[in-house]
């Protein structure tokens, strides 16, 4: 037995030494083809994450081979990772010049970037694969791109006639010319392109569709059908075809056909049509079986991220956060690096007010994952919530460093700056878009309000007319109002912010040019009746209803301002606005009692809310208690360091305090550096060099606020200034504001004031 086992053992240890042997023997170029053969299936199954593994692991074996780097690049592409896509295709070309597919990749990115250089070298690339190997309808088309994207469109349409020459069934050169001739109004021509297209590939289901698209655009309805139908018979599970027509259907109506469809097409293999029945009984509102086809899916392949968003925001919409958070945190206990999961729930903690919780998922994040853009979006949200503007800002800022290609974070970025009076940058942040985005029309109205901000209305009537020209987008109609307002043209800017309003009652935008237009006809009533019928006719509306009480407070209106803003919070218990809006009142009406009955409960509900802890500040400062005024504005700065509003009022309360006087002046600068254009701000930084007796510095900063603000503090401040530097304005100005407000703090120093210039005057 001893013999026996000796032999076993020698025979098992010289098989592991053969394995072994075997192993060493494989060579380079064996290994490098092994991984790329794993990638290749990984790509061809979708897998992106797992193909970059395998072609990462070719390009360390084979470090000087660009077909490794090539396919690293595809995989790239496919995870929707552009700059590591651009990097791989660029290592490939660097490596090997002649590899035309690598080229055609790298100058297919470099044309999707807004950069001329790019694009100019892009073209030299295309050409040079042209010119040096077998002409390809995918170079020739490349080529009439790379000419369409420097404003060459004669020499663009040259080499897609040449493609279509030598391909005439090449459907890719087919549309491309069928679009140019689109946007030079010839739809008779661009018809006639794609209709000879389907007569050379009659079996072609693609084709078919892309007739019955351009059908679609030029409103042929009933020829859009034929189409898409004979592309069904071509290939009844053919899914572009099954959406088109399910699209068709529900756009016209004909809701049970359409449901049909999107069953037919939610039966297909591919993962991308599974949620689409459940997505159009969600959309038509059948809510709970949407609900549970969502959960099903989910169910059905737990690995599947995607399934399970569209599973979160189905429990969100139905208000069920519990389960939304129960999910998340199942799958953080599996995966605590689960990065999707992170910034989901980071997003609903957020939005629950659960601030820390939410800083602490993205923090955690960032650690193990620091170049993830969404981690950054979600802190952009997150700082939007507590009010940091600046943080939001430099967090989407950081966001698109990291993914240019993210047009929604670029939008909201400009739509941040656009509110933070930073037009110039919103522009210059939009045109750094790529050039296929800037045809987008959610691109185009978004570049309308940085030009609207920046008073360049000749070249935003070019680019609203444009836009209309596509779609009367609610947004275009609000620009194309502003315009015919700044004309004079009223009753043409009503019918359309009317039509604007019909699409969407909440565009804020619209509802402020609703403003702007009746100010321009003198009629400061008009906005509050318009709003006031369009909060009436959406109960539910919090937002209608909070600036329904946002211009009634405005214009006197107190009591109804009250009432708006109580139908705010009964639309939205949780909306911290209406509740801050309610204790803003009682403040200015002196109801201290009930102010602080509103404020109480958000100190529990929203305590990571700076607002909240300014407004309570301000409670205590009119109640005299200067202790917890001060305390409460540090809790308010305490969670956001650059909040204007905490630091001016620190600085405010400071400033009649010798003891206190350089802090306040600290405090002041800060505000003043954050908000150079604010009145209050001005006005607080000219009290405080005020009460320092620096009176010269005090004038600059209090003559500024009063252009710009007529409050009788802020005018009590500047009078009392001209006094000290002996101004002859001063009496007059003293005694107007002591007639205007004789009940403010600053009444009582304003009354020596004047009986000491008097007495100089004598």
């Amino acid at each position: 037995m001893k013999r026996l086992g000796k032999k076993f053992g020698s025979r098992v240890t010289g098989l592991a030494l053969v394995l072994t042997l075997c192993g060493c023997g494989l060579t380079r170029e064996a290994k490098e083809a092994k991984f790329l053969a794993l990638g290749k299936q990984q790509y061809a199954k979708k897998d992106y994450a797992r193909a970059v593994i395998e072609f990462k692991n070719a390009t360390r074996i084979a470090p000087n081979d660009a077909e490794a780097y090539y396919q690293l690049g595809l995989a790239y592409a496919g995870s929707e990772d552009p700059r590591a896509a651009y990097a791989s295709f660029k290592k490939a070309t660097d490596l090997n010049p002649k590899h035309a597919d690598a080229q055609l990749k790298l100058a297919s990115l470099m044309l999707s970037t807004g950069n001329k250089e790019l694009r100019e070298e892009a073209e030299k690339r295309v050409r040079t694969v042209v010119d040096s190997t077998p002409t390809s309808a995918e170079a020739l088309n490349l080529l009439a791109f790379s000419e369409l994207s420097l404003g060459k469109q004669e020499d663009a349409v040259g080499y897609l006639q040449q493609a279509l020459s030598k391909f005439p069934a090449s459907l890719s050169s087919s549309v491309m010319l069928m679009r140019i001739k689109l946007n030079q109004g010839d739809t008779a021509g661009a018809e006639e392109i794609l209709k000879t297209c389907v007569a050379n590939a009659p079996q072609s289901a693609e084709a078919a569709v892309a007739l019955g698209r351009l059908y679609l655009v030029t409103k042929k309805f009933d020829q859009a059908e034929r189409q898409i139908r004979r592309a069904l018979e071509i290939d009844p599970k053919f899914g572009p075809a099954l959406k088109d027509l399910g699209m068709l259907q529900f756009q016209q109506g004909r809701n049970s056909e359409a449901e049909q469809t999107f069953k037919r097409l939610s039966e297909l293999p591919e993962k991308a049509f599974r949620p689409v029945h459940a997505l159009f009984l969600a959309e038509t509102g059948q809510r709970d079986a949407a609900l549970q086809e969502f959960e099903h899916l989910a169910a059905q392949n737990p690995s599947d991220r995607e399934a399970r968003t569209r599973l979160i925001t189905a429990y969100l919409e139905a208000g069920r956060n519990a389960d939304a958070k129960k999910i998340l945190d199942n799958a953080l206990d599996k995966n605590r690096k689960d990065g999707e999961a992170l910034v989901q729930r980071a997003a609903l903690l957020t939005r629950d007010g659960k601030y820390a919780e939410a800083q602490n998922d993205l923090s955690q994040l960032l650690r193990f994952s620091p170049d993830l853009a969404q981690a950054h979006v979600a802190l952009a949200a997150l700082h939007a919530a507590r009010g940091e503007t600046l943080s939001e800002r430099q967090e989407l800022t950081e966001a698109l460093r990291l993914n240019p290609a993210l047009l929604p974070v670029r939008l909201h970025l400009a739509r941040v700056l656009i509110a933070s009076k930073a037009a110039t940058a919103a522009l210059d942040t939009l045109d750094k878009a790529f050039d296929d985005q800037k045809r987008i029309l959610g691109f185009i109205v978004q570049r309308n309000w940085a030009l609207l901000a920046l008073g360049r209305n000749k070249e935003l009537r070019q680019e609203v007319d444009r836009g209309l020209t596509a779609a009367r987008h609610p947004d275009l109609l609000a620009q194309d109002a502003f315009l015919k307002i700044a004309d004079k043209n009223y009753p043409a800017a009503k019918a359309l912010l009317d039509e604007s309003l019909k699409q969407n009652p909440e565009n804020l935008p619209a509802l402020e040019i609703l403003v702007r237009l009746y100010a321009a006809q003198k009629n400061p009533s008009g906005p509050i009746e318009k709003i006031r019928a369009l909060a009436d006719q959406r109960p539910k509306s919090a937002m209608l209803h909070g600036i329904l009480g946002n211009l009634l407070a405005a214009s006197g209106k107190q009591e109804e301002a009250r009432t708006a803003y109580m139908q705010a919070k009964q639309a939205d218990p949780r909306d911290t606005g209406a509740s801050l809006a309610l204790a803003k009142l009682d403040l200015a009406q002196r109801k201290f009692d009930s102010a602080r009955q509103e404020l109480a409960p958000l100190q529990t509900s929203d305590p990571q809310n700076p607002h909240v802890w300014n407004n309570q500040g301000l409670l205590e400062a009119a109640q005299k208690d200067y202790p917890k005024a001060l305390d409460n504005f540090r809790k308010a700065l305490d969670l956001d360091s650059k909040n204007v509003t905490a630091l001016n009022n620190l600085a405010y309360l400071m400033a009649t305090h010798p003891n206190q006087a350089e802090e306040a002046l600290k405090y002041a600068q800060k505000a003043k550096e954050l908000a150079p254009d604010r009145s209050d701000v001005d006005d607080t930084l000219g009290w405080v060099l005020y009460n320092r007796g620096v009176y010269q510095s005090a004038l600059q900063h209090l003559e500024s606020a009063v252009k710009m603000n007529p409050d009788p503090a802020i005018r009590y401040h500047l009078a009392m200034t001209y006094a000290k530097v002996g101004d002859k304005r001063a009496p007059k100005m003293l005694a107007d504001a002591l007639k205007a407000a004789p009940e403010l703090p600053e009444a009582q120093m304003a009354n020596q004031l004047l009986t000491e210039t008097a007495h100089r005057g004598k």
